[in-house]
């Protein structure tokens, strides 16, 4: 069983809404405050909880062999296997009361919930992270191959957001994930379908979910009206921390396949709304993609055009000024403007207040003995990212990237001059991730 949006909640008061009045509506996700829990779960005899928060009563629940395998996991780098299915069934695992009662306690969270089985195998570790250690745990049937690795991923996963990006410490002491259906996060938990036939995609769901931790959880961001302030930050997390996992080649292909072909693909007007327009106010692709997709392509040709330095800068300046305070989307746009010391509107506003798509086009290109002179137009307007690959007539080849920069003065069209070595016998426009609704106009041949 697992267990969510069970209690009644206190509607968010923000200073830009007031009281916030927006249903559930089954689509849009949630808003919702942060508050202190102390929650007490009474279950029948031989059957675990597993919960947001800390776990605070071990001794009283659990029978001596299984709460020492418990505690050891809480300092141990190595995957614990605290109760596997047999021992679960057995009834070995718990205090033999009629009923357990379990108690969990969380401080500065904006939901929780639990889970709870008495035959799902239970795996555990922890992770020494910059300034404590959190415990993963993972509960799962028995047999669920990609379940099986979840607890090293986790360990993993934490440790590589905390140091790499956003490079902010994982804020929270545990993370479980529990094998379902929904693919669906909260704070502290994870609530995954089993994908037993494809390792990667199976990790890349557990990364997004747990990327969720920063957004929306520990910034409090209102998921219901900006969906792409939290679905596009945890997209980006997820092929950030995929490249690390699979390499480069293996996640750019899985970002296109998944996330970007869709979208780029279809030029019906549904998939082009401006991605600042409210969540609560789009259906179907329409909001799956201001949500995952363009969000996400944004910001990270906002990381291509700063910089990783400046943009790691700016990201922090951001999620230091607002994390726990309900930021919208200028609150984002001046926080990344302040903590980068540059004027970002022009990118802004290119990004988020057009039905923009990506469409570059070889308008014209000439060869003058060293110097190539190639006038890019962009034909759909999104301001890219992009490489210029060069095909001499000897074979080799030669690439030149170019980030948004090249759109800053002018974002309908680009005069490039790069100096070359030889005769070229062809040039190509390749955006990598950044995909092209007109591929054919993106070669020319001299």
């Amino acid at each position: 069983f697992y267990v969510a949006y069970s209690f009644p909640r206190v509607s968010v008061y923000d200073d830009y809404n007031g009281w916030d009045m927006l249903a559930h509506n089954g689509r849009q996700e949630f808003y919702n405050d942060f508050n202190d829990y102390s929650f007490a779960i009474s279950a029948p005899k031989n059957f675990v909880v597993w919960s947001t928060g800390d776990f605070q009563n071990p001794e009283e629940v659990l029978n001596p062999e299984y709460l020492k395998r418990f505690k050891e996991s809480l300092k141990s780098d190595k995957i614990i296997h605290v109760a596997n299915e047999s021992e679960m069934k057995s009834g070995k695992v718990t205090k033999q009361n009629e009923w357990n009662v379990w108690k969990f306690k969380a401080s500065n969270i904006v939901d929780f919930c639990f889970a709870l089985s008495n035959h799902y195998v239970w795996d555990a570790s922890s992770v020494q992270l910059i300034t404590k250690r959190a415990s993963v745990q993972a509960a799962y049937k028995v047999g669920a191959k990609d379940f099986e690795k979840y607890t090293e991923w986790m360990r993993y996963n934490l440790k590589w957001f905390s140091e790499n990006w956003p490079g902010v410490e994982y804020p929270f002491p545990a993370m479980t994930a529990v094998q379902g259906y929904a693919d669906m996060e909260y704070p502290m938990m994870i609530n995954d379908t089993s994908i037993p036939d494809d390792f990667q995609d199976a990790r890349l769901t557990a990364d997004h979910e747990i990327a969720h931790t920063y957004f929306p959880f520990y910034m409090g961001i209102n998921e219901t009206r900006y969906a792409y302030m939290d679905e596009g930050w945890a997209t980006t997390l997820e092929y950030l921390i995929g490249i690390a996992e699979n390499g480069q080649e293996k996640a750019d292909e899985f970002f296109k396949n998944f996330r970007v072909k869709r979208w780029i693909n279809d030029a019906s007007a549904e998939e082009d709304q401006p991605v600042i327009t409210m969540s609560s106010q789009l259906a179907g692709s329409g909001y799956g993609n201001n949500a995952y997709v363009k969000s996400s392509l944004s910001y990270l040709a906002l990381k291509d055009y700063l910089g990783d330095e400046l943009f790691k800068k700016a990201l922090h300046n951001y999620m230091d000024n607002w994390n726990g305070k309900h930021p919208i989307p200028w609150d984002y746009f001046n926080s990344m403007n302040a903590g980068s010391g540059k004027n970002l509107n022009w990118f802004f506003n290119n990004w988020f207040y057009t039905n923009h798509y990506i469409d570059l086009k070889i308008a014209s290109v000439a060869q003058q003995d060293k110097q190539l002179v190639l006038t890019v137009e962009n034909v759909g307007g999104f301001a890219v990212p992009f490489d210029v690959v060069l095909t001499y007539e000897d074979g080799t080849t030669e690439k030149g990237h170019f980030t948004p920069a090249v759109w800053e003065k002018d974002q309908k069209m680009t005069n490039l001059n790069i100096p070359v070595k030889k005769k070229i016998k062809s040039i190509n426009l390749d955006g990598g991730i950044f995909m092209d609704y007109t591929v054919a106009d993106n070669l020319k041949s001299l």
